[in-house]
């Protein structure tokens, strides 16, 4: 999302959706002080850590957002200029399967979809993962070349996943595919970003989403 004028502060409006997770409250959480106005968008499950953040009230709205309801995710993009979008699964199903592939990938289609029907949204960043492009069964070894360039060519194999039962990266892939070719169709302008991937344990993740949050933010130089 490129910087906007102080001044138009419509260019300042933004929805950060899911923001029950860690990233999303991270991304929330610095964008607030940088003047933006942030509707945040929480899933029903498991309990807001935006309670601790010190802010404007007036700068921060909270919805309550089903991915599968039309009218909760429009209600969250009402006025907003721009998204910023991860999924992260229900809290009482932390671990994907099967069902939560399906699930992350249809969440996806619907949000962008909102999107195109939307007035005022005009950018979209989709937090993706690195599983979407490391995991292909021609790779010559199992352990990543740091030299290898990766970008919008480059996929997880979808029926090495399938075979392996390797159903996070199968659903960030087909979520990613599916966001993409929508925005590509819609016309909407969508970024990708694959932060990494956080595999610590229970504590640690929430350091490595705020260094997730600033590595977004000043990727995208806001």
């Amino acid at each position: 999302m490129a910087p906007a004028a102080a001044s138009d502060s419509s260019n300042r409006a933004v929805c950060v959706m899911d923001a029950l997770g860690h990233l999303g409250t991270s991304l929330a959480e610095r964008l607030l002080p940088k003047g933006y106005t942030v509707h945040a968008a929480l899933q029903k499950h498991g309990e807001s850590r935006l309670g601790g953040i010190s802010f404007d009230k007036k700068k921060l709205k909270v919805f309550n957002l089903d991915p599968f309801d039309y009218r909760s995710i429009l209600d969250a993009l009402k006025g907003r200029s721009g998204l910023f979008y991860s999924f992260e699964p229900p809290q009482d199903q932390p671990n994907y399967d099967e069902h939560m592939t399906e699930v992350g990938v249809r969440a996806a289609h619907n949000v962008l979809e909102a999107c195109a029907r939307t007035e005022t949204i005009d950018k979209v960043v989709f937090t993706s993962s690195a599983t979407a492009v490391l995991w292909r069964n021609d790779r010559k070894s199992t352990t990543l070349d740091l030299d290898l360039d990766l970008d919008e060519r480059h996929w997880t194999d979808v029926n090495f996943c399938q075979s392996f039962k390797l159903w996070h990266a199968l659903s960030k892939t087909l979520a990613e595919k599916t966001a993409s070719a929508l925005a590509m169709d819609r016309s909407l302008n969508m970024v990708s970003m694959s932060v990494g991937s956080l595999m610590a344990p229970r504590k640690l993740p929430i350091l490595l989403c705020h260094f997730s949050g600033n590595y977004v933010l000043d990727i995208l130089r806001l």
